[in-house]
């Protein structure tokens, strides 16, 4: 799943999810990054088993709500 996925769930921002995952420590590596060029980085991906524990476990009916 991506920041935009985790957004969407928790209803906050894009940017906001990003910034978090980049700055606390708790937070979960990505799985990988997928959609890399020799230019561009790619878009980075997590596990949804390592986001619920990063977020302390997320209702999971939330998560059904994702459009």
């Amino acid at each position: 799943m991506g920041s935009a996925d985790i957004a969407a769930v928790l209803g906050v921002t894009r940017q906001a999810v990003d910034h978090r995952l980049r700055t606390d420590p708790r937070a979960p590596a990505p799985a990988a990054p997928v959609n890399r060029t020799s230019s561009w980085g790619g878009t980075r991906v997590w596990w949804r088993a390592d986001i619920d524990r990063w977020l302390g476990g997320v209702d999971p009916g939330i998560w059904v709500s994702l459009p």
